[in-house]
């Protein structure tokens, strides 16, 4: 019988969150597609808004456009609505998470409905493979399923975890996790070494397998090793996603993320023109 042998991954490095202000004024820390980090194959950009100031967040996010990525929006206290160009809308509130694949064009807003409280969420953005910059895009709504193991509880987000399953739209594997380590326990996931792999600290304090410490506000990279483990130094709110790597090249402006700058240079033109959104997103 063979034994698979155990290799915890290390710390590559720690990027700080860089503080940003987005949409209509929506105070965020980016901690992928920053000066700091700019991309981690297949992730190309991760914000965190976590306020209880109204002044930072009840702008929002009026209409703008996407070609050439997905996002997953999750949020874990407050309420925003969706809304795009060819009629859609939903409320994504407290404890949901909403997949949308831009593929070959979408023009949408995210608002908040809540005009006081505190608002505190993620919207990841996932690179599309060159074959599927152009698909037909589309929306979900769907809830995290919570799991409790011990005193540690985690809020399964994409992929699998303790023999639970939840669904991802994405082209390629996709784990993404929502950890609550309390102070003294530890934190073990197994994953497949070929994927990236990142770790952000929202709140608290961790310490990895190779005695690395990373404080709330940064973002550590692992590699090397087919396990996740970390312990708590205090009660810790990290966010753990893992993906594989597309290698392919990447051309990006603003809310386009294409292959080559003649195609971002068509997505310009497209949306100038009128001609971006090509087919109606659906929700399925």
């Amino acid at each position: 019988m063979l034994v698979k042998s155990v290799k915890y991954r290390r710390v590559h490095r720690v990027f700080p969150a860089m503080e940003v202000i987005d949409g209509a004024g929506v105070k965020l820390k980016r901690y992928i597609g920053s000066l700091y980090l700019n991309y981690l194959d297949p992730f190309l950009l991760l914000d965190e808004f976590k306020s209880d100031d109204p002044n930072d967040y009840i702008a929002g996010f009026p209409p703008h456009p996407h070609r050439g990525f997905q996002t997953l929006t999750y949020m874990i206290s407050g309420d925003f609505e969706h809304r795009d160009s060819t009629g859609s809308s939903g409320i994504l509130s407290s404890g949901g998470l909403q997949w949308m694949n831009a593929g070959s064009g979408v023009i949408h807003s995210e608002m908040p409905i809540m005009k006081e409280g505190f608002l505190w969420g993620y919207q990841l953005w996932l690179n599309l493979p060159s074959s599927e910059k152009m698909s037909d895009p589309f929306y979900h709504n769907f809830k995290a399923i919570e799991i409790s193991k011990g005193e540690v509880r985690v809020n399964l987000l994409s992929g699998g975890f303790d023999n639970v399953e939840q669904k991802s739209w994405a082209y390629y594997p996709v784990v993404y996790l929502d950890v609550r380590v309390p102070k003294g326990n530890e934190f073990v996931y197994e994953i497949d070494e070929k994927m990236n792999v990142f770790c952000v600290v929202s709140e608290g304090e961790i310490k990895f397998d190779d005695g690395t410490k990373v404080k709330g506000g940064k973002l550590a990279v692992l590699i090397d090793g087919n396990f996740v483990k970390f312990y708590a130094l205090e009660n810790s709110v990290v966010l753990v996603g893992c993906g594989k790597p597309l290698n392919e090249p990447v051309a990006r402006w603003g809310p386009f993320v294409m292959n080559t700058m003649e195609e971002i240079y068509q997505a310009i033109e497209d949306y100038k023109a009128g001609r971006l959104v090509k087919k109606k997103a659906v929700d399925i």
